[in-house]
Order: structure tokens, then C-alpha cells, then sequence
């Protein structure tokens, strides 16, 4: 029997518990044993555990955990990117892949142009906003960006352990900037081609993704830019299609990978 823990912040676990107990159950199946800890009890704990999935997207308790000797899924590495926006942009453009150009400071913006603003560790597409006026900006909250005018909406490619598993796209709502699934956008299995693949493999030889999500915005001429990583991610939108592998790979990957360090 392999024990170990979900880790959620205290806000999200009502929003998120058919997950939780869809995660608990499956582990059952597996000889899993699977504990629900919020991410503020972390340092209360009195027994060890073999490993954890971090869905708090708390980077700082991954650390602890793997500090300690914890398996953690995903990786601090991957959390990191996956929680703060612009350092996922200067790891990307070591790569040589092209993402919005990002607004560093005041000086560097159009006077006649929109900018898009959104948080720096923001998901699901709370808060972001279009800015046409620059008179309060947070650069150390927030990430700025150029407004994309030939956007058609986002890709988001699901990774488990290193490897796509599926892709869908979120077209938004007619006027809307937003194509989250859970703000109302229209979802579709994505078919991607061979190059949007070799970019992919490309982000995942520098990097390991045991469960999350990348995700690209396409444009009217094919073209697709990188967005964000997603270190928590969800499977509504899967499960809206139809897709419902995605725990059942997930937690095979677990039991490989413990396993694997016995």
C-alpha cells in the first residue's frame, strides 16, 4: 500500500472536491492511499508520506516537501513556472519560443496602444483585464502584455509525465477576452500539427511535467505563442468531451515513479 497526499489552499478545496474525491476513490483501485491536507497544516504533519500532489500552487511547500525527502508532483522546478508568469516568459525565451511581448516598465509602452494586465500567479482566468490608460500599474504583481488583435483563442496541452496526452482549444465568447472553459468559452478537441509537437517536446526536454498543462494562443494565421503553464491542472473541460483517462494515467504514473525509488 503507497500513502501519500493531496494539498490544496483552504479556499479551493469546496470549488474543487468532486476532484478530490474522484482522485481518492481511483486511488483506492490503485492501493493508493491518498490524504486531503490543506496547504496550511503542512508544517503540522507527524508522518512521512511517499509522496504528494501539490495543488495549492504553493511552490514554497513543494520545496519543503522535497526538502524532506518527499516526492512531490510536479516538481518545485515546474511549480515555480507554473505560478509565476514572467518567469515562465524568461525561461521560454531561453528556449527560443516566441510568446506576447511583455511590458518590463512605463517606459516601454505605446501611449495609443491597449495592454493586457493579469497577475503574475493568476489562473483561470480571474482578473485580467484590457488597459487602455497606464496611470496604476503593479509591475510586481502584474504581468503586462501587448493586446493580441488576431487572437482566436487558447490551447491548452495536457502532460503526463513528459508526454501530451490531449489537446483542447477555448474560443472565447463573442466580445469577451477570456476563453476559460469555467468563464463561459467554447471548448473543442484541438488536432495539433507536427510542428506545434516538436515546440512542445522542445519545452519538455528542459523541463519535467508529471501532470499540468501548457498552454498557447493561436492565431488567425496559424501561428501560436506561448502563454502560460498550468502546474494545477483541471479536467473539466476534458471531462465536458467526453476524455476521462487523464486520473487513471496520472496515478499509474504515481505508482511507477514510487515504486521506481524503492
Amino acid at each position: 500500500m503507497i500513502e501519500g497526499l493531496v494539498i490544496y489552499d483552504e479556499k479551493d478545496v469546496e470549488r474543487n472536491k468532486t476532484y478530490i474525491n474522484w482522485l481518492i476513490e481511483e486511488g483506492k483501485n490503485k492501493d493508493i492511499i491518498i490524504k486531503l491536507v490543506l496547504d496550511k497544516d503542512i508544517d503540522k504533519l507527524t508522518s512521512k508520506y511517499e509522496f504528494a500532489i501539490n495543488r495549492s500552487r504553493n511552490f514554497n511547500v513543494t520545496y519543503k516537501l522535497e526538502e524532506s525527502g518527499t516526492r512531490v508532483f510536479n516538481e518545485y522546478k515546474f511549480c515555480i513556472l507554473g505560478n509565476d508568469k514572467l518567469i515562465a516568459y524568461d525561461y521560454i525565451e531561453t528556449l527560443g519560443i516566441k510568446y506576447p511581448k511583455v511590458y518590463r516598465s512605463l517606459e516601454e509602452f505605446q501611449k495609443d496602444k491597449k495592454i493586457i494586465e493579469k497577475p503574475k500567479n493568476g489562473h483561470g482566468g480571474a482578473n485580467i483585464r484590457i488597459l487602455e490608460e497606464f496611470n496604476s500599474l503593479n509591475f510586481s504583481q502584474n504581468v503586462y502584455q501587448e493586446y493580441i488583435e488576431d487572437y482566436v483563442g487558447d490551447i491548452r496541452f495536457y502532460i503526463i509525465n513528459n508526454n501530451i496526452e490531449h489537446a483542447v482549444i477555448r474560443i472565447p465568447k463573442k466580445d469577451s477576452l477570456v476563453s476559460n472553459f469555467t468563464q463561459g468559452g467554447n471548448v473543442e478537441v484541438y488536432n495539433y500539427s507536427i510542428k506545434e509537437k516538436e515546440i512542445i517536446n522542445k519545452i519538455l526536454k528542459n523541463i519535467n511535467i508529471d501532470f499540468g498543462g501548457i498552454d498557447f494562443l493561436l492565431l488567425k494565421n496559424g501561428e501560436i505563442l506561448f502563454n502560460e503553464f498550468e502546474d494545477a491542472v483541471g479536467s473539466r473541460m476534458l471531462s465536458y468531451l467526453g476524455i476521462n483517462d487523464t486520473m487513471e494515467k496520472f496515478l499509474n504514473h504515481i505508482v511507477n515513479e514510487i515504486k521506481g525509488m524503492e
